[in-house]
């Protein structure tokens, strides 16, 4: 088994030379970061006579720093979804124009409002959770089973 290994370990692995991945050519580095230095600094004659618009003197395009403290921030998350509730689930927020993050969001809202409702869903999402588990070991041991055999 070990001699697997170490033909593996030892094999030689094909090598590619190193590209050029620069965007620009390098004839003369110094003088073209200044140029590009001087061309992202300055201002273009028409640019400077061109009048500034409203929303950008008031700022009310931006987003005041006190209300960016206010708004809620998300995280990112990966689902798994039986099969038949994916499609019910996209279908239904295609219908009502709501994405899924937003309605799993609304969901928990009025559930945790809803005591009774929270456990009849707590109760269904523990019984959800056995049979993956119990899936999840039979396919485990099958995969286990073919290796041992094979």
């Amino acid at each position: 088994m070990s001699d697997v290994f170490d033909r593996l370990k030892n094999k030689a692995r094909p090598t590619v030379p190193a590209r050029d991945t620069s965007l620009a050519k390098k004839e003369n580095p110094e003088k073209l970061n200044d140029e590009i230095t001087k061309s992202s600094h300055s201002i273009n004659e028409e640019e400077k006579n061109l009048p500034i618009p409203e929303t950008t003197k008031d700022n009310a395009s931006i987003i005041p720093q006190e209300q960016q403290a206010d708004l809620p921030q998300t995280v990112r998350r990966t689902i798994r979804l039986d099969e038949d509730i994916d499609t019910k689930l996209d279908t239904f927020c295609n219908t009502e124009k709501i994405t899924r993050d937003n309605f799993i969001e609304a969901a928990f809202l009025a559930c945790s409002q809803n005591q009774e409702l929270m456990q009849e869903i707590l109760k269904e999402a523990k019984k959800r959770y056995h049979q993956r588990k119990q899936l999840g070991e039979q396919r485990k041991f099958k995969t286990l089973e073919k290796k041992i055999n094979s």
